[in-house]
């Protein structure tokens, strides 16, 4: 059967009209803190959003935004609503085109999430808004304050009875383009012909599609280089970019120099500038490398005085740098650089290959490496969507694969990259497999890092398994569940030492050596 299996049950209500409960009693109620979100703004001029209440009136939202479920709601002051009236031309909220006001309200509204004025971390917002779309967040350098989308600052917040109030001092533009739509302005002229005629386009066009009744959203991340970059380094058209590559006209060919070039500024994910600019609390080099949509082509990000560049050269003492960051799509988000990003091989760094970093999961999984949940996520995979892993179960009857994303209240669990493991139960002698990301050729020390719930001592060290990579085994056989007689940990086992002779992919097969669990996080690739 081609479904999701959830094994936590998620009750979420589509915006939608419906009775406001307190629309016959809002005239005696005195201690607004115990209404919802929209009777709280349509009662507390203090805030002065009386505009924002007209627009949820006039587009039959308001009283969905007062109803018992979870709401965090960015709401423009009067003044900011005011200059966007006068922006589209019109005096008055009833003046609005119906359908872009619907939008306009959605695009500003979180749906089943409630994020307090100290939830936001710098980057994404990990829950989307009614739309569908991300929003992100950063901080401002002098007072601190909450950005949102490089465009509007939190300038207050309140507690509803049923959600945050974020009041804004500018409205949001609700994202409707995609990078291919982004591409379109003429700062991207010689880029954007790169693009097509490499075919990329094909994939920065589209936000989602729907293959065997089965949703698939795409989050891609873009560096773009603008015609003023190009034109500094003398590449003055599309034809001078070609002659500079030597890409001679076969420019769908994966080794083409063309090819090359624009896949190198494409990652097979939605990475914002915070989580670029975030290194693990071991990595003193901070410094990583990113696996590029070009051929076994990687990109390295590091951090030089608290500068983020990419390809840094240490002896020339400069990288690649940022023009603008995290422009928002419908289908990821895009960055702009200051240099033409010519292929290079980096050195090699300490790869974290997380064992879930695959696109096609983060396409269909209603969670997916997000922070702050309060609760558990287990979704069981099936091989018809989760096409990035192999695998077998002995027997059949074993429920196989699950993606797993821990709570923030699992101190130990929620230790893991990005939150989430893959948790295996494939049985005796069951296996999995799935490619590696490019690793940079040389001798590397390989640990996994995994989930270790205390056993008790009868039962000893179990969740064993092997590890397979190009057809050999590496190293010894780990144990994943007590393997210390603590407690609860999260811990990081050494494999073995494997030498790559060459800089690409490999294969990798899990083999389970008993029939218990395994929740396998990352291997860790530490050069020698």
């Amino acid at each position: 059967m081609k479904k999701l299996i959830y094994l936590i049950a998620i009750s979420i209500v589509t915006l939608a009209s419906c009775t406001d409960p307190f629309a016959k009693n809002s005239n005696y109620v005195i201690d607004t803190s115990v209404l919802p979100a929209a009777s709280y703004m349509n009662q507390t001029d203090s805030l002065n959003v009386s505009l924002w209440v007209q627009l949820l009136k006039y587009t039959d939202l308001y009283n969905t935004l007062n109803l018992a479920d979870d709401y965090t709601c960015f709401v423009p002051n009067d003044a900011a609503m005011k200059a966007y009236l006068a922006s589209k031309g019109v005096s008055s909220v009833n003046e609005l085109n119906l359908e872009d006001a619907k939008i306009l309200v959605k695009y500003h509204t979180i749906q089943g999430a409630l994020y307090s004025a100290v939830s936001f971390d710098e980057g994404i917002i990990p829950d989307t808004t009614a739309t569908g779309d991300y929003l992100s967040t950063s901080f401002d350098a002098n007072g601190g304050e909450v950005i949102i989308n490089s465009q509007a600052t939190i300038i207050k917040t309140v507690k509803t009875s049923n959600g945050y109030i974020h009041i804004l001092n500018a409205t949001l533009t609700p994202v409707t383009e995609t990078i291919w739509d982004k591409l379109q302005s003429n700062q991207y002229s010689i880029f954007r012909q790169a693009v097509q005629a490499t075919g990329y386009d094909s994939l920065l066009r589209v936000a989602s599609n729907v293959s065997n009744n089965i949703l698939y959203k795409y989050h891609y991340t873009l560096f773009a280089v603008p015609d003023s970059v190009f034109q500094a380094s003398g590449i003055s058209s599309f034809n001078v970019l070609v002659d500079s590559l030597g890409a001679g006209s076969d420019f769908t060919n994966n080794n083409n120099g063309l090819k090359l070039y624009v896949g190198y500024h494409l990652l097979n994910q939605q990475i914002s500038y915070a989580s670029l600019s975030a290194f693990s609390q071991n990595d003193t080099k901070r410094s990583k490398n990113y696996n590029t949509m070009a051929l076994n082509q990687l990109l390295n990000v590091s951090d030089v005085n608290k500068t983020l560049y990419i390809n840094y050269n240490t002896t020339q003492g400069a990288g690649v740098g940022f023009i603008a960051v995290n422009q928002n799509c419908k289908n990821g988000v895009m960055h702009v650089v200051n240099n033409i990003m010519t292929v290079k091989i980096p050195k090699p760094t300490t790869i974290q290959w997380e064992l879930t970093d695959y696109s096609v999961l983060a396409s269909f999984l209603p969670k997916y490496r997000t922070s702050g949940l309060t609760s558990t996520y287990t979704y069981q995979l099936t091989p018809d969507m989760a096409t990035c892993y192999n695998w077998l179960a002995i027997p059949d009857s074993k429920p196989g694969l699950f993606y797993v994303i821990a709570n923030k209240n699992d101190a130990v669990s929620y230790k893991a990259v990005n939150y989430d493991y893959l948790r295996l139960n494939l049985g005796t002698y069951g296996w999995v497999e799935m490619t590696s990301p490019t690793i940079v050729a040389g001798t590397y020390k390989v640990a996994i890092g995994h989930y270790n719930p205390l056993q008790p001592s009868s039962i000893g060290a179990v969740g064993k398994i092997w590890f397979i990579v190009d057809g050999n085994y590496l190293g010894v056989q780990v144990a994943t569940q007590g393997a210390s007689s603590k407690s609860n940990q999260y811990l990081n086992t050494t494999i073995g030492t494997i030498t790559f002779n060459s800089s690409t992919t490999h294969k990798l097969r899990i083999l389970a050596a008993d029939n218990y669990t395994s929740d396998l996080d990352c291997l860790t690739f530490t050069p020698q």
